[in-house]
């Protein structure tokens, strides 16, 4: 409680002097309302706490002071309203929420005046006014004051916003920062210098109060240094500030059902706990819009992806990377898997270690931005990427370390355990090292609630075999991913698991610094992203592990099961019952055919009838077929060389002289069809020996004298043959 819960009420409206009040009410001069205005002011201030038992003077005056702020010229009478509206505020406290309506939009309009007093006038009523509601309550009206495109508005606004949020011990409205908060971003980016300071300003004022869940917010001026360090600034500023109010305003008790100064309630008095608490409840990621990156990126980046040069594979993984960055929140389509599948392959063959980095980072951010959409491809990258981290260079596997650390936070253990059986099996000693490290790492942010335990017990075996490896490197690995094991489910369950290790004097001994080590860099309890995927996919020694939810799930599965027969017998004695009205003896015998029968009469049944029928209609067709396609398929027979044409109406004799007498055509065998037929013996002169004779007959083949006399041809006699010179040289 505080000094104003100890006074009395005062009716400050009565006290007012009558002349004073007509000149305010039905107008006068200018400086006739301003003293009018701060003669009231004097009273309100010497009586801090308003009467409430009548609210409707408060109402008529508050019309007056409307028409003021809306239409008055005079910036002396118009600083002394807002004053006015500060002092009615603060006396009525949440009893004032009725009036908001009537002066909020007004001083807003009145915000964007160039005199710096009546700026200044305006900020402190809005301050005022803003206390004795909810954020909710002026939201619409702080919205619409960022389309007022004057800078000296947005100065204003920007102000507010940074004194609102330093007199917050919480944030009790999320919906309300995630309403403005990109567009202070935007004003961070303004062209005015006056305006990107002030944005700066309120931002580091509210991240006094998100810490870094502000950050997936200001990605687009992340990667401004300048107004980073002005951010980081002001943040601290907020804080000393924040420190000071609460050092100076004495604690005051609210009441059920009011609402406090800040919009906190009463627990301010515990607002270092609750304060951090509250931090670390919100989720940016849960208050942001899913945003396509695939409309962002160019049509080409699939071609330059997969492009033989390895510059531009290069240059498309920047352009992808740089989509990544500038969302907060990212939504899986069917273009982002198609890239991301690519840039998995990129990361299985691709010798250039920039590239496959690249890749491996842009996996990294969509795996954070996207969350549990993305399990599937995270599923399927992590064989590939435990298989390449066998690589001796730092850069990609360092990245992939990164990645595969962001990826199980998106998919449960049980679903990639084959994937680290692989790695922890592997004949290359550094994979089984990085495997082992990376399920220390995992481990050490869970805690029993949240483990999978079914998970450890599949990965038992493995974990003891690379506890003796040859390796020394394997071996430390392996000691580290069993004193996660130890400070996620304890001691006793550890022992159970891994006998040889902790038996082993020289082991156990580096088990307890190992764990304070593990503690300090991750905590003792389960980190915020295994408590997510707990309870997305459960999680827990009593639940049996991540696959808890699975299990029970197929548990109760299985109970519904005997159940189905007897929903079958049910549906079956429907019909049954409605004969039994005229004899109870029938229905007997008729639950025990009609299971039996294959074909029951009820319209139900009838496709199960078709089908057995449909079925045996079809196997004796097809079994005929098979041996006429044998039959069909005759072999190929062999190629015969067809006989020449016959030219004469008589069939021809086979021998070689009939061939080629049988035609008048072939007399002379140069011009025959046969072709040129070698000269006899006989025919071999020359023609010096004989000169009487200047062209030889040729003697015609040999007939056969079987043909008859029409087709023989009559061989020459012997003496009109000439006598071959013997003195021809061969």
């Amino acid at each position: 409680m505080d000094e104003w819960d100890f006074l009395d009420e005062v009716d400050v409206i009565q006290k007012w002097p009558v002349d004073q009040k007509k000149v305010v009410f039905e107008g006068g001069k200018w400086n006739e309302r301003k003293a009018g205005l701060e003669a009231l002011n004097s009273l309100i201030e010497q009586n801090p706490r308003l009467s409430t038992t009548t609210m409707t003077v408060y109402g008529e005056l508050m019309d007056e002071i409307r028409k003021i702020l809306d239409r008055e010229s005079n910036i002396v009478v118009v600083c002394t309203a807002a004053k006015t509206v500060e002092l009615l505020a603060k006396g009525l406290r949440t009893k004032f929420g009725g009036f908001v309506g009537m002066v909020f939009p007004f001083l807003i309009k009145r915000a964007k005046d160039k005199k710096k007093n009546v700026r200044d006038a305006v900020s402190s009523s809005l301050e005022a006014v803003a206390e004795t509601t909810t954020s909710e309550r002026i939201q619409k009206d702080i919205l619409d004051w960022f389309a007022i495109p004057s800078p000296e508005s947005k100065q204003t606004l920007l102000e507010f916003l940074y004194r609102y949020f330093v007199k917050m011990d919480r944030i009790t409205d999320l919906g309300f920062v995630k309403a403005i908060i990109n567009l202070v971003v935007k004003c961070a980016t303004d062209s005015d210098v006056n305006v990107r300071d002030k944005a700066c300003m309120s931002l580091g004022s509210l991240r006094r109060l998100m810490s870094d869940s502000l950050s997936p917010f200001i990605v687009s001026i992340a990667g401004d240094n300048s107004k980073m360090e002005k951010i980081a600034q002001y943040e601290q500023q907020a804080k000393e500030e924040y420190e000071k109010l609460q050092s100076e305003k004495p604690k005051r008790h609210v009441a059920e059902g009011e609402v406090s100064e800040t919009g906190t309630g009463n627990e301010q008095g515990s607002n270092g706990i609750e304060g951090e608490e509250n931090i670390e409840n919100i989720d940016a990621w849960e208050m942001l819009e899913a945003e396509d990156i695939a409309k962002k990126l160019e049509k080409n980046v699939e071609s330059l992806l997969v492009d033989k040069n390895w510059k531009e594979r290069l240059a498309g993984c920047e352009a992808v990377k740089k989509g990544v960055d500038s969302v907060g929140r990212i939504e899986i389509t069917d273009r982002l898997r198609e890239i991301s599948i690519i840039l998995i392959r990129i990361i299985e063959k691709d010798v250039n270690v920039n590239v496959a980095s690249c890749s491996a980072n842009i996996l990294t951010g969509i795996a954070i931005k996207a969350r549990f959409p993305y399990s599937s491809l995270a599923n399927k990258s992590f064989p590939i990427c435990f298989d390449k981290l066998k690589d001796k260079k730092a850069l990609l596997r360092d990245a992939l370390n990164e990645y595969i650390d962001a990826a199980a936070t998106t998919t449960p253990l049980s679903s990639y355990c084959e994937a680290v059986q692989g790695g922890l099996t592997s004949k290359n000693p550094q994979t089984r090292q990085q495997t082992a490290l990376f399920l220390s790492r995992l481990f050490s942010k869970h805690d029993e609630k949240t483990v999978d335990i079914e998970s450890v017990k599949i990965l038992t075996e493995f974990i003891n075999k690379i506890s003796n490896d040859a390796d020394k490197d394997v071996r430390e690995a392996s000691l580290c991913l069993v004193s996660a094991i130890q400070k996620t489910i304890g001691e006793g369950p550890t022992r159970r698991m891994f006998p040889e290790v902790l038996d082993d004097s020289t082991k156990s001994e580096k088990i307890p610094k190992i764990i304070e080590e593990l503690e300090e860099q991750f905590g003792k309890k389960a980190t915020v992203e295994m408590k997510r995927l707990a309870k997305q996919y459960g999680g827990g020694i009593g639940n049996g592990g991540g696959g808890g939810g699975n299990n029970s799930s197929n548990t109760q599965s299985k109970k519904p099961l005997p159940s189905k027969p007897a929903v079958r017998t049910t549906t079956t004695n429907r019909p049954i019952s409605r004969p039994q009205t005229a004899a109870t003896s029938k229905p007997v015998p008729k639950p025990i055919v009609k299971p039996a029968a294959p074909i029951p009469p009820k319209p139900i049944a009838r496709p199960q009838s078709v089908k057995p029928v449909a079925a045996q209609t079809t196997r004796p067709i097809s079994a005929p077929r098979r041996p006429l396609t044998t039959v069909t398929q005759p072999a190929p027979k062999p190629f015969v060389a067809r006989p020449a044409p016959s030219f004469c109406n008589k069939p021809k004799p086979k021998t070689e002289a009939t061939v080629r007498s049988a035609s008048p055509m072939n007399k002379n065998p140069t011009n025959s069809s046969f072709g040129i037929r070698p000269p006899s013996p006989s025919l071999i002169f020359s023609s010096t020996s004989n000169p009487s004779i200047n062209k030889p007959r040729p003697i015609p083949p040999k007939t056969d004298l079987s043909t008859s006399s029409s087709s023989r041809i009559r061989p020459p006699s012997r003496s009109r043959l000439p006598t071959p010179n013997r003195n021809i040289p061969n």
